[in-house]
């Protein structure tokens, strides 16, 4: 399976990267698969200290767009090999999330949170690192 048939297999009308419109819905849908996990994993598991620390510092990133994630995406030349390595770091974050939903203790949970966090950092730096369109 490629990485786009498993996202449009797991997020519900994945918008994929075809225009700028589109470009920024589909920011919107990976953010919110991330922040839909993030809050039942913090309802299930009630994490305390520097892991709810963390996971809050995810969730607000999750609630609001990036302004330098939408100046990147809008600049961005999305040729096959940008286009593939954002499929692969939006399915990167999907799995993510959905080990993070999975997560059994507050200490695994850190531990996904931090490659959830990871592959949200380099989404942004493959778009930064784009050449221009």
């Amino acid at each position: 399976m490629t990485d786009l048939e498993y996202l449009r297999a797991h997020v519900p009308g994945y918008a994929d990267y075809a225009g700028e419109a589109s470009r920024h819905e589909v920011d919107k849908q990976i953010r919110a698969y991330l922040g839909e996990a993030l809050a039942a994993a913090r309802d299930r598991l009630g994490p305390t200290g520097p892991v709810l620390e963390r996971l809050d510092g995810l969730m607000l990133r999750c609630e609001f767009s990036d302004q330098r994630v939408i100046r990147a995406a809008d600049h961005a030349r999305f040729g096959t090999e940008l286009v593939d390595r954002i499929h692969e770091l939006d399915r990167e974050i999907v799995e993510s999330a959905d080990r993070i939903r999975a997560a059994a203790s507050p200490e695994e949970l850190a531990t996904q949170l931090d490659a959830a966090a990871r592959f949200t950092d380099e989404r942004f730096g493959a778009l930064a690192d784009a050449p221009p369109e």
